[in-house]
């Protein structure tokens, strides 16, 4: 399984735009007033404008070359506030063999670019999504229908609402990450919550709309 395409929704779309256009330096397209997409390597991810009261938030990662990592970080580090938790600007996870490093976008979205040691490059640049959050309380029904793909949890036990809840497949190293509403999220002040979003893999499309989660085969 990998992330082909993910919608999520902003309010901020302009200036979210300009932030993944010139200060990320991705190529973008804008496909109408209401929505434009970001080519992430080999990831398309799209913004729509939200009609919602609240402005969405969602966490992604983003993989980066493990080569490149301290390349990368000292780049982001002069150009954007990067999000530190413990005094710390880098996470570590030893069950990935990565390490990683965070930053808002101006949509709010905490966004993760991770480096594992399987991903080596001669070039330092934006490799593919790997990993999106999937905020939705009904946990065990999401997991038994992705489980119908042959995914299941990287610890291979069911998910709980205590836990991020990393669901795909270890060929790929790409992940849902299914997860209740009300946890914070790694390196952000944010908790969990649920809003529209539109996953997209080569294997199925995982939605949340209108407090509904849908998937369908491709």
């Amino acid at each position: 399984m990998k992330l082909k395409s993910i919608t999520l929704f902003t309010a901020n779309l302009v200036d979210t735009f300009h932030f993944y256009k010139d200060t990320l330096e991705c190529p973008v397209q804008i496909i109408n007033a209401m929505a434009f997409k970001v080519t992430i390597g080999e990831t398309q991810l799209l913004f729509q404008k939200s009609h919602e009261m609240n402005q969405p938030f969602y966490h992604f990662a983003i993989d980066i070359p493990y080569n490149h990592f301290n390349e990368m970080k000292r780049h982001y580090l002069n150009i954007l506030f990067l999000l530190t938790e413990k005094g710390q600007h880098t996470a570590t996870f030893d069950t990935f063999y990565a390490h990683s490093f965070y930053f808002n976008d101006p949509s709010g979205n905490v966004v993760e670019l991770i480096a594992r040691n399987s991903n080596i490059s001669d070039y330092a640049q934006f490799i593919r999504i790997s990993e999106i959050g999937f905020v939705c309380n009904d946990l065990l029904n999401v997991y038994a229908a992705l489980s119908d793909y042959h995914l299941q949890t990287v610890n291979h036990a069911y998910p709980t609402a205590e836990n991020f809840n990393f669901i795909g497949d270890s060929q790929d190293e790409s992940y849902i990450i299914l997860t209740s509403e009300e946890k914070k999220w790694d390196f952000s002040d944010q908790s969990s919550k649920a809003y529209p979003i539109k996953i997209e893999t080569t294997r199925f499309t995982l939605s949340y709309i209108n407090e509904q989660w849908f998937i369908d085969n491709k």
